[in-house]
């Protein structure tokens, strides 16, 4: 008789634990609530990504709406951001100095650009030993033309227009769009 009550405890054990596998790993199969989304009703656009200001003024909001107040004062136009989220037409951004808000899309392009990140040469080749053009400092606006594993070819325009090249590591806003 006891054989036969202990055998019956293994089964209802054993049962008991298999539902509550399935029902875990069911919920965990049919649905990614647990997933964060990064884009609802967005671009279709990879993220994150990068994109640039299409003004001298934009306004960075604390939410994906203009009810929402404004958080930061963005004064550069061409300035990079990095798109982190996406709601309608609202991108949740992140500035080089990790200043985030949401901006909306008509103000923002997918011209590429940059910032120096720390003093470096410009090169007339994509090579340590090459020419030095000019001597960056940090916080430089650039144009990025593209990259590749190493290097960035880029363009600075000041009084003058200068083209070359940069390693990647130096530059805050490199990676593909």
């Amino acid at each position: 008789m006891n054989i036969y009550i202990h055998n019956s405890k293994v089964v209802l054990y054993a049962s008991t634990f298999m539902i509550f596998s399935l029902i875990i790993n069911s919920e965990n199969a049919l649905s990614n609530t647990n997933e964060i989304k990064a884009s609802i009703n967005g671009s279709g656009l990879k993220i994150p990504r990068m994109v640039s200001l299409k003004n001298s003024l934009s306004y960075m909001r604390s939410g994906p709406g203009k009810e929402f107040p404004v958080k930061f004062e963005l004064k550069q136009k061409g300035y990079p951001l990095k798109v982190i989220a996406e709601f309608n037409n609202w991108r949740k951004v992140i500035t080089s100095s990790k200043i985030s808000g949401w901006i909306h899309t008509q103000l923002l392009s997918s011209f590429r650009t940059g910032l120096v990140t720390r003093t470096c040469f410009l090169k007339s080749i994509p090579s340590n030993s090459s020419n030095s053009i000019a001597k960056l400092l940090p916080n430089l606006l650039i144009n990025v033309k593209k990259c590749n594993e190493e290097w960035c070819k880029i363009e600075i325009i000041k009084k003058k227009k200068y083209v070359g090249w940069v390693q990647k590591a130096n530059i805050w806003g490199s990676t593909r769009n």
